[in-house]
């Protein structure tokens, strides 16, 4: 046996006949001072026997494919036989752990371990345990892997070898920390687009007196420059009235920024908000990156939901409201800036305060100036113009042209809408986007805001409505005949689109759209 060895290249499989049958002979130096001439050279030496029942055409091609597979994986891979002697080491551990896996092969895993190159031979673990192992695995250069390692068995039952599969958590989190640096961006330019198509000024439905009154506090906050705080339930427009706000107030010329608390991991919140160095953690970007304050400077930062935000951030927020800066992530210098922030919820902060998850000393200053935005139920006489004004949007936004008939206005108004406007806004766009008829009826409305209306559809359909006499008419030409009727008398009782759109109920703006497709004169009355 040895003079076939010695007559044999290391890395080469050679067949080789013995009085016990062919094998496949397959050798190679345990380290790389074996290779030169000396004593006490140690060889690793591999047999295989060659058995008439395996089949296999050419053991060497599917060696050097085998392990061309494993080296070509990205994850990381670990074999070991049944008594802990490490077979076969693939090339990504050298870039996950830094570890040669030349020099592993032939070694008995407890031997790295004892070296330090890794905490734990999870391998080893599995082999006693006869089953997969899944467990965390830390590395000398910092790399943090899952390691879950998996035992094979013989046709007898025992263990043949154990296969450890290891991934780089690390990159993992550096991947979450782009995708969230991409997201980010993508935020920033959305918002920039958004100010770029509504860099006309906000307009407040306000029909009714409760409107009315809340959007005169909106313009008295405007003006003061502390900072505020917006109460009111979800979907009632927090995020809106703060940007009314800053379009209302000294700062209009700098950026507004929005952030959602509740959006950001817990893990990233504080990068997020405000920023970090170059190299200030693993995955950081090169040349750094700014915080939300620091977008915002000169102009104002909305932290929505802001009940969400842990402890230890709303600490972090109270020092900046109280004008002492603040540091970026493995930052020594501390940074100022010129922003106004607006805090908004939905929960109630006095609640949390006694129960210990929001700071005291920062509700105490954010109350100082806060506003409450009213739910839609309790200002019911501003849901027909917040129709119209939304399905005025909706038709221009899916270039149709659509109408409420008197019954669907009547039965929104009745509905207690828990949604508020966020979710009024929601039905109108459904209801412009699925209904066939141009007049939206009670027919086309989802069960749930029917409610408690038994037969209300039958009913809708014994009103009489003009320019329906006529039998030979389509459904289109009826419709066309109803609208013209009805702004042509609007208009000629009142001399003005403003005024003819009030006493419809609709826009100024549909007025004006329709009017012009149905080729009805509009002449404006002089005022004297």
């Amino acid at each position: 046996m040895s003079k076939k060895v010695q007559a044999s290249e290391p890395d080469v499989p050679t067949d080789i006949s013995l009085p016990c049958g062919k094998w496949t002979l397959c050798w190679k130096w345990l380290n790389s001072e074996d290779s030169h001439p000396g004593r006490n050279r140690r060889r690793f030496v591999l047999l295989h026997e060659n058995n008439a029942a395996d089949a296999q055409p050419d053991v060497h091609l599917l060696y050097q494919e085998l392990h061309a597979i494993m080296d070509s994986m990205y994850d990381g891979m670990w074999i070991i036989d049944s008594n802990g002697t490490t077979l076969h080491v693939n090339k990504a551990m050298k870039r996950i752990a830094n570890i040669e896996p030349e020099e592993m092969i032939g070694k008995s895993v407890t031997i790295p371990v004892l070296e330090g190159k890794f905490s734990a031979a999870v391998t080893l673990e599995a082999l006693a345990q006869r089953k997969i192992v899944t467990r965390f695995d830390d590395y000398p250069n910092g790399t943090r892997c899952l390691n879950t390692s998996t035992p094979i068995f013989d046709q007898q039952g025992n263990i043949w070898r154990v296969v450890a599969c290891i991934r780089d958590l690390t990159e993992l989190e550096t991947l979450q920390r782009r995708l969230a640096d991409a997201e980010r961006t993508a935020f920033l330019r959305q918002a920039e687009a958004a100010a770029l198509q509504h860099s006309s000024e906000k307009k407040f439905v306000a029909t009714g007196k409760v409107m009315r009154r809340c959007v005169s506090e909106l313009e008295k906050a405007a003006r003061a420059p502390s900072g505020i705080l917006i109460l009111g339930e979800t979907g009632t427009g927090k995020t809106y009235a703060a940007s009314y706000i800053h379009q209302k107030s000294p700062r209009a010329g700098g950026p507004f920024i929005s952030v959602n608390c509740a959006a950001i991991p817990p893990t990233l919140i504080e990068s997020e908000l405000f920023g970090y160095e170059k190299g200030a953690f693993t995955g950081a970007s090169r040349s750094g990156k700014k915080g939300y304050f620091g977008l915002a400077d000169k102009g104002t930062l909305l932290l929505d939901e802001i009940g969400e935000l842990p402890l230890s951030m709303q600490a972090k927020i109270l020092h900046v409201l109280d004008g002492q800066g603040f540091r970026k992530i493995g930052g020594e210098k501390e940074l100022s800036v010129d922003v106004r922030i607006i805090a908004a919820t939905n929960r109630p902060l006095d609640q949390l305060v006694n129960s210990g998850l929001f700071r005291a000393d920062l509700y105490y200053r954010l109350r100082v100036l806060s506003i409450n935005m009213p739910p839609l139920r309790e200002h019911p006489e501003d849901i027909p113009s917040l129709m119209m004004t939304f399905l005025d949007k909706a038709c221009t936004r899916y270039n149709t042209i659509k109408t409420f008939s008197p019954s669907v206005i009547d039965c929104f108004s009745k509905h207690s809408w828990p949604g508020n406007v966020r979710e009024l806004r929601a039905a109108v766009d459904f209801l412009a986007a699925m209904t066939e008829s141009s007049v939206i009826s009670m027919r086309d409305l989802p069960a749930y805001l029917l409610g408690d209306l038994p037969g209300i559809c039958e009913d809708e359909e014994d009103e009489s409505l003009p320019g329906q006499a006529d039998a030979n008419l389509s459904f289109r030409e009826a419709v066309e005949n109803l609208e013209r009727s009805l702004i042509s008398e609007a208009l000629k009782a009142t001399g003005s689109t403003y005024k003819a759109a009030a006493r419809l109920g609709i826009s100024q703006s549909t007025v004006v759209r329709k009017a012009k497709q149905l080729r009805i004169p509009v002449t404006e009355k002089k005022r004297s």
